[in-house]
């Protein structure tokens, strides 16, 4: 790799960083990202057990919305990069051998404006920790050099974790590992348990049960998640749905 153009891509990062008067954080990576490679969204999601793929952290409302897609509707690039622990790049969303990998996610993604996705792994030796995603709204390839520069900016998501996971605080104490926006999907984790409860099965019966309604419903799983957790929405023990 270009070492004279990975320096570049980290000195945008720090500059950032400076003019926002704070450290580098996976935000900042996802920001800097999106401005440097003409992208419409950035996001990162992690390897998540129950889950397979949880949002962290998102540029903007284009690429939150993308993530939300491959939550629901539990599949697409993102979902695929993370299992396979490869880059997935496609050029266009509405190629038919793309509907047909994705049936559900390449249409919605469509629709959400999106019309070209790129995924990259966060590395840390052989294993895949999670994926950075470079989204854009119309059709075509990431140049070599971008593609090179996606590289760096997958390196540097999963560097600032490892980082802030290593470096002490000011207190002496190891650093919490927050992941830019990973708390706003804390309430996945929480409904599923309680469906778990009403329904009287495992965790991973209950979030395909939670994401199937979601799917039915035309709705976010986080809003339904929420609704579950705040008790307005129940699912009942005999698999007939909620209440």
């Amino acid at each position: 790799m270009d070492k004279q153009r990975s320096a570049a891509v980290w000195a945008a990062i720090n500059d950032h960083a400076r003019a926002d008067g704070g450290p580098v954080s996976i935000d900042t990576v996802c920001l800097v990202c999106a401005r440097t490679l003409r992208a419409q969204g950035v996001s990162v999601a992690l390897n998540d057990r129950l889950m397979g793929y949880e949002p962290v952290c998102a540029s903007g409302p284009g690429a939150y919305r993308l993530m939300d897609l491959h939550v629901t509707l539990g599949e697409g690039p993102g979902r695929d990069a993370l299992a396979d622990d490869r880059p997935v790049l496609v050029g266009d969303l509405t190629d038919d051998g793309t509907r047909r990998r994705w049936p559900m996610f390449a249409p919605a993604a469509v629709q959400a404006g999106v019309r070209a996705i790129f995924v990259f792994p966060l590395l840390l030796g052989v294993i895949s920790l999670g994926v950075l995603e470079i989204s854009r709204a119309q059709r075509g390839w990431l140049t070599p050099q971008e593609s090179a520069d996606a590289l760096v900016f997958a390196d540097a998501a999963l560097l600032v974790q490892v980082q802030r996971l290593a470096s002490p605080d000011d207190a002496g104490e190891p650093k919490e590992l927050r992941w830019g926006t990973v708390e706003r999907w804390s309430p996945v984790h929480q409904a599923t348990g309680m469906v778990a409860v009403q329904s009287g099965t495992d965790v991973s019966a209950a979030f395909a049960r939670l994401r199937a309604y979601a799917f039915a419903e035309e709705r976010s799983l986080l809003e339904v998640a929420r609704d579950v957790v705040a008790r307005r929405l129940r699912f009942a023990p005999d698999r007939n749905g909620p209440d």
